[in-house]
């Protein structure tokens, strides 16, 4: 049987859209004189419509990159989608990840991972000796990674992530004795 992916077209094109409108807008208020109109083959071909088409790639199954580039173009579409100006960082409201541009990026960011790097969450909480909802936390706050699977609906936590912060727990414990 032959299992139909997803076309992300629509929601990159959405997203690259989005992002050229917010562009416009400041534009026309800091100098309206620099602002060339784009259309949608330009934004394609721009960065960010080059990131976004190499994680539909990714997140398809059909090519795959270095898990640091795949990181780096993620952190970047998503810089673009969600860092307001004035702000020192950015959060992803969790609700994005059930759109479909959210689905393709955490596909391609699940890809990027083999399965021994990654941990269950009950398991990360129970390596931590912290709770479910304190994992869950640390992940939107972005102590922790995470990727989910979208075949499955799983969600797994980084390893490496949990190793550090295990180490931490361990050398606070060190400097601070009973």
């Amino acid at each position: 049987m032959d299992v139909e992916r997803p076309n992300y077209r629509k929601a990159m094109d959405d997203a690259l859209l989005l992002v050229y409108s917010h562009h416009h807008r400041l534009m026309s208020r800091l100098h309206p004189d620099t602002i060339r109109n784009l259309d949608i083959d330009d934004l394609r071909a721009g960065p960010m419509g080059q990131d976004l088409q190499k994680l539909a790639s990714i997140a398809q199954g059909e090519s795959r990159e270095a898990r640091d580039r795949v990181l780096e173009a993620i952190d970047s579409v998503l810089q673009m989608l969600f860092w307001p100006p004035g702000s020192d960082s950015y959060q992803v409201p969790r609700s994005f990840w059930e759109t479909e541009l959210g689905r393709m990026i955490s596909m391609a960011k699940f890809r990027s991972y083999e399965p021994s790097d990654l941990v269950s969450i009950g398991n990360a909480a129970q390596q931590l000796g912290v709770t479910r909802p304190t994992i869950y936390r640390w992940m939107d706050d972005r102590t922790l990674g995470y990727v989910r699977d979208e075949m499955s609906g799983r969600t797994f936590v980084v390893r490496d992530d949990v190793e550090v912060l295990r180490q931490q727990g361990t050398d606070e414990m060190m400097s601070h004795p009973g």
